[in-house]
């Protein structure tokens, strides 16, 4: 579909010999008594390291999709700045595209969700810095590594498939012109969904760590394996284990009940954006989790209990993901000196964390934690942050210096 310079294909060798000497040997060997060896004992060990490259690449895909995701909003919100479109008034001059509350719908949430991807790889690329430099020398920190990298990499790569469709729609013709960028963009990004992993088996791989908290069995734990796992504990050791705030015990202090749901205040506390999608995940886990203990204690086949319960584990997956990111997000900005920056970063996370609960509010009102009346109030909010953001947008997508070279959209950016 694309990378036509990227020799992805199929290769067939029949009575090739090929010599010991050309062995890839840099962690193992065969002796030529047909001895295999090895110098890292630990068989744990050695089969992580032997994924090494497996994980570098699942951070390097991520970050290829979060930069795919830069330029395409770069070019759709600079065109948008510099587009008018239809007589604002009798003798209005003709609106910006960007001043229109849609297109600003279209376009900030998804530069919102942008920067919180970055801060979110940020975060695994200092982790896989770590751990490849032994200064995370233990089996837990690779397995956390090897769970982040691949939802990271599933949430980033959707993320860049999702934007560069919808800005490529928001340049409307122009932007299916192959000279305006956008074409090559989407033939090239299309395959990071399945490169080093299909997104939502990776999603599973993230799901075994939170049934499993990262056991010593992690690496061994098949589909089944995991199932059996997770069915020898009770529900709540499974959230105990693996709740990083233990969340079941202060959720009612952290989330508004009685009268306080109809109100709008606290929308824009972090703590109350963090407790919504950390309390979303651990219902979800725990939902799992009885799922699949219920179906083992009635005899069934493991492998029909997980099938039958594998979408409850993508979304419980994802929700983790989501979890983490928005956490990154809210962390850089707290760590940032006062100032411009700190409060731009504040409307975007902002922005971020209350789109993210939009998107899903059918979830959190079908389980209590929204009222009719403070969903529309949610609503309201994302759009007035879009107005707020709306300013600062050009900006915004100045800050990723993205290189000329790199938009190659004439028709589009031109001298905006």
């Amino acid at each position: 579909m694309g990378l036509n310079g990227v020799d992805n294909g199929r290769i067939r060798f029949d009575g090739v010999r090929v010599d010991r000497e050309a062995l890839l040997n840099r962690f193992a060997d065969v002796t030529p008594e047909g001895v295999y060896e090895s110098t890292i004992d630990n068989p744990h060990r050695r089969f992580f390291t032997m994924l090494g490259t497996l994980v570098q690449g699942r951070v390097s895909v991520g970050g290829a999709g979060v930069n795919a995701a830069k330029v395409a909003l770069t070019i759709a919100t600079k065109y948008a700045l510099r587009r008018r479109q239809f007589a604002a008034g009798p003798e209005g001059e003709e609106q910006l595209l960007l001043d229109y509350g849609l297109h600003q719908r279209r376009l900030l949430p998804l530069i919102a969700r942008t920067y919180a991807l970055h801060f979110a790889q940020d975060v695994v690329r200092t982790q896989l810095h770590d751990v490849f430099s032994d200064l995370e020398d233990d089996a837990q920190a690779r397995r956390l590594l090897e769970a982040r990298a691949a939802g990271t990499k599933a949430l980033a790569t959707w993320h860049a498939t999702q934007a560069i469709q919808e800005c490529r729609e928001a340049c409307g013709g122009a932007g299916y012109l192959a000279v305006n960028r956008f074409a090559a963009l989407k033939a090239d990004s299309d395959i990071f969904t399945t490169f080093e992993g299909d997104n939502h088996v990776l999603l599973q791989l993230v799901a075994k760590g939170l049934l499993t908290d990262y056991a010593s069995e992690f690496e061994d734990l098949d589909q089944l394996g995991m199932v059996r796992y997770v069915t020898n504990l009770a529900v709540e050791t499974v959230i105990e284990k693996t709740s990083a705030h233990k969340l079941l015990e202060r959720v009612r202090d952290l989330l508004p009940g009685g009268d306080e749901w109809d109100q709008e205040a606290g929308l824009l506390d972090s703590e109350y954006q963090l407790a919504m999608v950390r309390y979303r995940e651990e219902h979800m886990l725990a939902g799992v989790a009885r799922r699949l203990k219920s179906g083992i204690d009635r005899k069934r086949d493991p492998g029909a209990v997980f099938s039958e319960v594998q979408d409850h584990v993508i979304a419980v997956a994802r929700a983790h993901m989501e979890r983490l990111v928005l956490e990154a997000f809210v962390e850089k900005t707290r760590t940032l000196p006062d100032g411009g920056n700190k409060v731009a970063l504040g409307l975007l996370c902002d922005l971020y964390a209350l789109s993210t609960i939009e998107a899903d509010r059918a979830w959190f009102m079908e389980h209590g934690r929204l009222t009719v009346q403070r969903s529309k109030a949610i609503t309201r909010e994302v759009n007035d942050l879009c107005r707020k953001i709306r300013p600062l947008a050009g900006e915004l997508v100045d800050a990723w210096g993205i290189p000329d070279a790199m938009l190659r959209a004439p028709d589009l950016v031109g001298g905006a």
